[in-house]
């Protein structure tokens, strides 16, 4: 994408995708959704790369993404970015069901985000786009000019993040999807889970099933 490069990394039980977005002339990085057994990995990439780390943005609040966030954090001293409606569970101890008993250091926002903000990497910018249903705070992380949508739990390749966890809404996360099919068809997009597909490929976005 022009302005910036990135690199995905597969990570945890639940095979999380976690993007490091670069750029390569001013040397600064942001993580996307700092996942389990991610954080010994970023540093890696951060390293062979000569980056330093300046933000961390979580798409939603949901364990398995911002599991190791805290860690990431406390190692680079970077901001922590969230939209205003998951930002306060990530203020508290992270837990999940999924994992009885484990408990994941809290990693408070230090910025709240809002539909239409901007998160910037180098001279690259992403909007930011409040996409709810999967959970309130869902956001997905629109670059226009690089053609590129970092989708979180929103939108897999041929399929679309749950509704039935707690703070889940059918109703909001078809419109939430039905907002990403008006984007232009040769956006990349990159998921929270799964393979990279483009939203031309997702044809049943404008008329999503639930």
């Amino acid at each position: 994408m022009p302005g910036c490069s990135f690199e995905s990394l597969l990570c945890g039980p639940l095979g999380n995708n976690v993007y490091v977005v670069y750029s390569e002339e001013t040397k600064d990085a942001l993580v996307i959704d700092p996942a389990l057994e991610s954080a010994d990995r970023i540093d890696a990439v951060l390293t062979k790369r000569g980056l330093a780390l300046t933000t961390v943005v979580a798409t939603h609040r949901h364990f398995d993404h911002v599991a190791e966030a805290a860690r990431v954090l406390e190692r680079h001293g970077a901001a922590m970015l969230a939209h205003e409606r998951d930002a306060p569970a990530l203020s508290e101890p992270i837990r999940s069901a999924f994992l009885p008993g484990v408990e994941f250091p809290p990693a408070p926002v230090t910025r709240q985000l809002r539909d239409g903000d901007t998160v910037t990497v180098g001279d690259a910018s992403f909007s930011v786009l409040n996409t709810p249903g999967h959970t309130p705070g869902s956001i997905c992380l629109y670059d226009a000019r690089g053609g590129v949508l970092f989708s979180g739990d929103t939108l897999f390749a041929g399929s679309f993040g749950r509704y039935d966890l707690p703070g889940g809404d059918a109703v909001a996360l078809r419109e939430s999807l039905k907002r990403l099919a008006a984007l232009p068809a040769e956006t990349r997009v990159y998921p929270g889970h799964g393979a990279e597909t483009t939203i031309g490929r997702e044809r049943w976005l404008s008329d999503p099933p639930l």
